[in-house]
């Protein structure tokens, strides 16, 4: 029941940026930067606090931090946001992580993603924010609903971010 606040607001986040990541881009790829600067500090939070409280405050201010840095450097930041996105996704969907392989393979699709949303921005960040916003609205929609990860969860998250870039793609037709 206490996750059931951060469930909620992560679905959310999640259906943002599956159906409105690249209209509003600049919040998307803030959103976007705040959860990696939030998931970079809780990485190492637990060697400097122990209380939760302020583990939260830590992250919150890592997130906040990064997620400021992510919209002021636009260009910088879709590289980083597209290219994170995508190695996010790489490891989260074909996890777990055993050797080095995953992360080197992880680590050469964001590069190589990265580079070419900075050349492609307009499809590139409607991919990378379906994917992103697909994979927070199915984890934490099946965790709302007490619902265990289905054996066939990746062929859900493909579907689910297909119907999240076609919106995008067509209700954005007009927008540059």
């Amino acid at each position: 029941m206490e996750n059931i606040p951060t469930e909620v607001v992560a679905f959310l986040i999640g259906i943002f940026l599956l159906f409105f990541g690249y209209r509003l881009k600049k919040i998307a790829i803030t959103i976007i930067w705040f959860i990696v600067g939030f998931w970079l500090v809780s990485l190492f939070i637990d060697k400097v606090t122990p209380d939760p409280t302020w583990q939260l405050i830590l992250c919150g201010v890592g997130g906040l931090v990064l997620g400021m840095f992510g919209m002021t450097i636009e260009r910088f930041a879709i590289f980083v946001t597209v290219g994170v996105t995508f190695a996010m996704s790489v490891i989260q969907n074909f996890g777990p992580v055993v050797d080095w392989t995953l992360p080197a393979i992880a680590v050469a699709v964001g590069v190589v993603t990265g580079a070419l949303g900075v050349w492609l921005v307009k499809p590139m960040i409607i991919i990378a924010t379906a994917v992103e916003g697909a994979r927070l609205a199915i984890i934490n929609g099946l965790a709302l609903l007490s619902v265990p990860t289905p054996e066939w969860y990746f062929v859900l998250f493909l579907c689910v971010s297909a119907v999240g870039i076609i919106f995008q793609w067509n209700s954005c037709r007009k927008i540059a």
